[in-house]
């Protein structure tokens, strides 16, 4: 009984195609009119909705030195224009503007490039638009490449400004100071030399001829002119030793006559006693003069005249050869040697300056200033510029009348067939209603 009662449910519970068919066919006029309403309406609504035109542009984003040195950030300058252009404010650009930014993205695969979309009431209007965020970028770049180029020009001219310092005040200081050394320097050292060998060295020689020839002679004279002195004071000594015998030989001879004699005999034998007895004092004091004099000359004068001699053997003669050999070994020798590195260290230093150090810094400022201006060559940065042609549509994007139609006709078709179905469920419930009350 109860599976009875399931298989009646299931029955019932069936829907039944053909007359869903025939319900539809039965509204056949409805469907069609209804359609065809929501169609004509569809495309008035699309015929009578303003057209709105894409333009679209592949900008390549500008760069300095390097392709991939780019003067924008992709990213930042992409953010930038969204933010300045109202990009994601599409509603309050469909009513105040004729035209505005529909889209600016990065290329995935090539980072310097950005597509800018913009949409406007015409053509012109959507190339307008778009040529305005080209030249927005445009001219941030600008600024940024006339601030490089003015920098790089500022760069340049200091550079020519070292060349020209190099070469007219480094090079020519070097080469002037190789010449003055050349022209002075050794030359003063050369006459130095030439001083010292042909006048010190050669006044000190004919100093110490001076004194072997002269000064020495003069000596040994006057050491002989004292000896000779001394024998003719000895001669005079016992001269005068042998008077003084004499002397006191006749004092005694009259002082025994004197015994004998009468008174006048001894009055004359006193007074020449007296006589010689000054002549003895004066013999003695003479001989102490002798004795004197000879003593000074032996123990003073010709001492200090063989001291003399032998100082001048010695001492001034070794030092004037010491000084000879201390022009030669040490003054000579250390001009020499001043003068062989000023020849060979000096000039050679400054030559290599002028020839090396100072060529390779010409070359090196010289490329600088290549690389300089080539860097401001037009093959070396550019503005960001549109690639290729700005895509201009010929129709268009907005409303696609022909897709509204057919997207209204497959609506209405479908709205029809559902409003008959929803129409004989009403009443098929309002029947059933009706039989229950009877």
């Amino acid at each position: 009984m109860n599976e009875n009662k399931q298989m009646q449910y299931i029955q019932e519970d069936e829907i039944d195609l053909r007359e869903l068919f025939l319900k539809i066919w039965a509204k056949k006029l409805f469907i069609l009119v209804f359609t065809f309403v929501i169609t004509i309406l569809a495309g008035i609504y699309a015929f009578m909705k303003t057209p709105i035109y894409e333009v679209k542009s592949n900008v390549q984003l500008g760069f300095i030195g390097d392709k991939e040195k780019l003067l924008n950030d992709p990213d930042s300058l992409n953010q930038e224009l969204i933010i300045i252009f109202n990009v994601n404010e599409k509603s309050l650009n469909d009513k105040k503007a004729n035209s505005w930014v529909e889209d600016i993205s990065i290329d995935k695969k090539v980072k310097n490039y950005i597509q800018i979309k913009t949409n406007g009431l015409s053509n012109e209007e959507a190339l307008n638009k778009n040529k305005k965020v080209v030249e927005y970028i445009q001219k941030q770049n600008q600024i940024t490449i006339d601030n490089f180029i003015r920098n790089t020009k500022l760069s340049i001219e200091q550079t020519k400004k070292s060349l020209k310092y190099v070469d007219e005040i480094e090079i020519k200081d070097a080469k002037r100071q190789i010449e003055k050394l050349k022209t002075q320097k050794i030359i003063e050292i050369e006459k130095a030399i030439d001083k010292l060998k042909n006048q010190d060295i050669k006044n000190l020689k004919r100093e110490i001829n001076l004194i072997k020839t002269q000064k020495i002679p003069v000596i040994d004279d006057e050491i002989k002119v004292l000896n000779n002195k001394l024998d003719s004071i000895s001669n005079k000594i016992k001269f005068s030793n042998k008077k003084l015998s004499e002397y006191n030989k006749s004092i005694n001879e009259l002082y025994k006559n004197a015994k004998n004699q009468s008174s006048a005999e001894t009055m004359i034998s006193s007074i020449q006693m007296l006589n010689y007895q000054n002549l003895v004092l004066n013999t003695q004091n003479k001989v102490e003069d002798l004795i004197l004099e000879k003593n000074t000359i032996k123990t003073k004068l010709i001492p200090d005249l063989e001291n003399k001699k032998r100082n001048y053997t010695i001492v001034t003669i070794e030092d004037l050869n010491k000084n000879i050999e201390n022009i030669n070994n040490i003054q000579i020798f250390n001009l020499e040697k001043e003068k062989s590195n000023i020849e060979d260290d000096t000039i050679k230093k400054l030559q290599e300056k002028i020839d090396i150090t100072l060529r390779d810094k010409k070359i090196s400022l010289e490329n600088k200033i290549k690389n300089l201006e080539y860097q401001i060559s037009n093959e070396n940065y550019s503005n960001s510029k549109v690639v290729g042609n700005y895509v201009i549509y010929d129709y268009p994007i907005k409303p696609k009348k022909k897709l509204i139609v057919v997207v209204a006709f497959v609506t209405g078709f479908i709205i029809s067939i559902f409003l008959v179905f929803l129409i004989d469920f009403f009443r098929g419930m309002r029947k059933e209603e009706d039989t229950s009350k009877l």
